[in-house]
């Protein structure tokens, strides 16, 4: 049986999707597809599951992986060699997890996505086959719109309602009972002592419980990210290029649910005369490698 698979490598885990004359006819899940956390040994040992399942499956013609840290060149170095095993190499296309969403949500056609989680990215491609993207380029210096900038400007609002800065807001006691703490240095030790994306990202849901309230710190908070997010979209727009109107799916944890916060993005993105015309995807980052490797080859 020819085949193609489509592999999803994520940070805490990796979905394989293997696919017959482009259709989804098998998915499994392994360990998370991240160098830098798992070590080379363990890489090396996810890397061979994968290839095992595709090897066994069937006589395969093409495999699309894609995976956030997809362009550390030791990753695509060590991924190449596996691949080489299983003679495998030369049917290989490796692209970034973004690249795969985009093509899964489109079926390979036209369009854009807008995806918000921990961080946040934009990207869109053409007609004529080019992509571009914005965004996507860190917590440290971007990431506008994401759960990490929201959770931030909780953090920040609340420590400038308790300095006088800013008037009192709902969050405080809210982050308080988060993160079981009960004064203003309880929360600079939480924060400090456990910077990690995750751990500032999760206060976000407290923004979107905090606009349900009626409070408007948190208000201004979804308000001013969901506008960052539209800037996104809007230069993505811009440099595509399109006269046509084109197609735009909103993914991501903040967005794959009807939220205050996805409300507030939609509301802004049909304030404007913008070409867009908002879809659900087609079908998931996965599937969406399997079915580019199955065009790649095909």
């Amino acid at each position: 049986m020819k085949i193609t698979a489509g592999i999803d490598g994520g940070g805490t885990s990796t979905t394989l999707v293997l696919s017959k004359d482009g259709r989804e006819q098998e998915r499994k899940t392994f360990g998370a597809f991240n160098l830098n956390s798992i070590g080379e040994e363990r890489f090396r040992g996810l890397l061979t599951e994968l290839f095992d399942t595709v090897a066994q499956a069937g006589e395969c013609e093409g495999i699309c992986i894609g995976a956030a840290g997809i362009s550390n060149p030791r990753v695509e170095e060590i991924t190449l060699e596996m691949a080489q095993k299983y003679e495998f190499s030369k049917k290989l296309l490796l692209k970034g997890d973004q690249d795969i969403a985009l093509y899964g949500a489109m079926s390979g056609k036209a369009g854009a996505i807008l995806i918000a989680g921990t961080g946040s990215i934009c990207t869109g491609r053409g007609k004529n086959g080019r992509t571009v993207r914005a965004g996507g380029w860190g917590h440290l210096i971007d990431d506008g719109g994401s759960g990490y900038a929201i959770g931030k400007d909780v953090l920040k609002a609340v420590v400038m309602a308790y300095d006088g800065r800013a008037d009192s807001t709902l969050l405080t006691e809210m982050v308080y009972k988060h993160w079981q703490v009960s004064d203003i240095e309880g929360i600079i030790a939480k924060t400090y002592d456990n910077p990690d994306k995750s751990n500032i990202a999760a206060l976000s849901r407290l923004a979107e419980e905090g606009a349900k309230r009626g409070d408007k710190a948190s208000d201004f908070i979804l308000f001013s990210n969901a506008a960052m997010l539209c800037m996104l979209i809007d230069a993505v727009y811009e440099r595509l290029e399109e006269e046509d109107r084109l197609s735009l799916c909103l993914m991501g944890g903040l967005l794959s649910h009807d939220t205050e916060y996805r409300k507030m993005v939609v509301d802004l993105l049909m304030e404007g005369e913008r070409n867009i015309d908002l879809k659900e995807p087609d079908m998931d980052a996965a599937a969406g490698a399997a079915l580019w490797a199955w065009d790649m080859h095909f």
